[in-house]
């Protein structure tokens, strides 16, 4: 059973892999997320102990990209950050890259690494 975003994927995957050249882990995700939930990519059977039925349930991708997993993943790491954050007043920050530096970070990905170092220590 596929949602929205997995069919509009599935429809456009060609053109995302000839015509927009997506990093591999893209793809990867992409991929991923076209098979989510699809039974011809494997499951479980799980039996009743008491009545003896069969229930298969596909194996899903938890992939953060996926909509039905990346949810699942949200919520569990919001609830273990949570946990862990003192009982305090937070701010919260947002920093932006300016338009006109974004394009360094586009082509060279590792230089995100230094960023967000930066962006702590401030």
């Amino acid at each position: 059973m596929s949602n929205i975003l997995q069919n509009i994927f599935i429809d456009y995957y060609e053109h995302i892999l000839y015509e927009l050249h997506p990093r591999q882990t893209e793809i990867e995700n992409i991929s991923k997320m076209i098979h989510c939930g699809d039974p011809s990519y494997g499951g479980a059977f799980f039996a009743c102990p008491d009545c003896g039925e069969l229930k298969f349930v596909p194996f899903r991708c938890k992939s953060r990209f996926c909509p039905s997993c990346g949810n699942m993943y949200n919520q569990k790491h919001s609830f273990h950050m949570s946990c862990k954050l003192v009982n305090c007043v937070h701010r919260h920050c947002v920093f932006t890259i300016p338009e006109e530096l974004r394009i360094y970070f586009l082509n060279d990905r590792s230089l995100l690494n230094c960023l967000f170092h930066s962006v702590r220590d401030v």
